[in-house]
């Protein structure tokens, strides 16, 4: 029995055929991509056991060489000054604290995070019980202090707008 091939089935062939070509290459780039966060969270425990301390990024240059070399190769690599300064906040946390990063910001452990929208505050308590999950949060002082000397430094003009460019780096839809 002799099979015909429209041109569109061949046309549908192709298309299933670059789709599983196209996974194949995103899986291997997951693969990859969760092999190069071990690699860094492997270095973030070798800085922390030296006993090494990140300090601020600044504009003029006169901050602290680790914050300027991290935050300076991720801009030359494409990244935005203010995005790659958000990193900066995790990656200086992890190194105080010794544990490994699991969440980059929009993704954990080199999956997507699933988004979805948290519920307004109506109340003045609501809003308190949210603040208070993030401040118990152990990151949030770092995050703050953080967010304080991008302040000082006039690296953000606001607090919120510090607040904001933290996020947005982070992958929440604003």
């Amino acid at each position: 029995m002799k099979v015909f091939m429209t041109i569109e089935k061949l046309s549908f062939t192709a298309i299933a055929a670059a789709c599983g070509a196209r996974l194949k290459k995103a899986l291997d780039h997951d693969k990859a991509s969760a092999s190069l966060r071990e690699d860094i969270n492997k270095d973030i425990i070798v800085l922390h056991k030296a006993k090494v301390v990140i300090g601020r990024y600044s504009k003029t240059g006169n901050g602290c060489a680790l914050a300027m070399a991290f935050v300076d190769s991720m801009v030359a690599g494409g990244l935005a000054v203010k995005t790659a300064q958000n990193y900066l906040s995790l990656f200086k946390n992890a190194v105080a604290t010794g544990k490994p990063v699991t969440d980059w910001g929009g993704t954990k452990k080199g999956g997507s995070r699933k988004g979805g929208k948290t519920a307004k505050a109506t109340t003045a308590k609501e809003l308190a019980d949210k603040l208070a999950t993030a401040y118990r949060d152990a990151d949030f002082e770092g995050f703050i202090n953080d967010l304080q000397a991008s302040y000082e430094n006039a690296e953000v003009e606001t607090l919120l707008e510090g607040i904001r460019s933290y996020l947005e780096a982070a992958g929440v839809k604003l």
